[in-house]
């Protein structure tokens, strides 16, 4: 019953960023190196929305959970993000971070303390992590612009053995003033770059063959022993999941 309700909780947090998929009419803005990019077409609005959708290399698919637990790895691959501090983490599942982004002069950088959730799908094994905006945990910095509103989502799907397809999300009030040049900037070239360079930091020796137990890999994924292990582990203790 409380794993019942905590996973509810997770669902709930990160609901309407899961939907934005379902109810938003999207425009192709890019298509190169295999990433696509896609915009809302809603430019009357000040909530922005992108999405950037890439197929990225992944020889170990514990390596994802290791990553993304990197805090300075996350923001060298997220492009104009200058920094993501640990704010406070309950368990891998929920955790507080404070983000800060680098933005082109004369435009002020912006910042966002955000709750990130964690969750895996159990029939697909995709690894999906929600993320909305928390201000209360950090407060307001006089050297930034806090941003009024943000959430979105990572999803990585694991395909084929040793490749993901990674999406990317973000709908987002930038606040003060943002020149429409720089807007588009944000809607074009952020999911872009970081797809981009997730494909190279993902791969890194130190994040390779780390098991961090609490999420699983892929049975197609797996070496003969290793799914021995898992099978193993999974008889006492099951993956998060979202409620059907």
């Amino acid at each position: 019953m409380i794993i019942k309700r905590f996973l509810l909780g997770l669902l709930l947090l990160g609901g309407s960023a899961l939907s934005m998929a379902d109810t938003a009419k999207w425009v192709l803005v890019t298509d190169r190196d295999g990433i696509q990019v896609y915009r809302q077409d809603d430019d009357s609005s000040r909530l922005k929305t992108f999405r950037g959708v890439g197929l990225v290399p992944v020889a170990d698919f514990n390596a994802i959970g290791a990553l993304m637990d990197d805090y300075e790895a996350v923001a060298s691959f997220m492009h104009m993000v200058s920094e993501i501090r640990d704010l406070h983490r309950a368990s891998p599942y929920q955790r507080d971070v404070y983000v800060t982004t680098r933005l082109p002069w004369p435009v002020k950088d912006r910042d966002a303390p955000l709750r990130v959730t964690f969750y895996q799908e159990p029939d697909s094994y995709d690894l999906v992590m929600p993320f909305s905006l928390n201000p209360e945990v950090f407060p307001e910095q006089s050297d930034y612009v806090r941003m009024p509103q943000m959430e979105g989502y990572y999803r990585f799907e694991p395909l084929s053995p040793g490749e993901v397809k990674v999406t990317i999300e973000v709908i987002l009030d930038p606040g003060g003033a943002i020149p429409a040049w720089l807007a588009n900037i944000i809607l074009r070239d952020i999911p872009y770059f970081s797809l981009r360079r997730l494909r190279r930091v993902v791969n890194l020796p130190r994040f390779q063959g780390i098991s961090h137990g609490y999420y699983q890999t892929p049975e197609s994924w797996q070496e003969p022993e290793e799914k021995q292990e898992v099978a193993n582990a999974s008889a006492a203790t099951r993956a998060p999941s979202a409620p059907r």
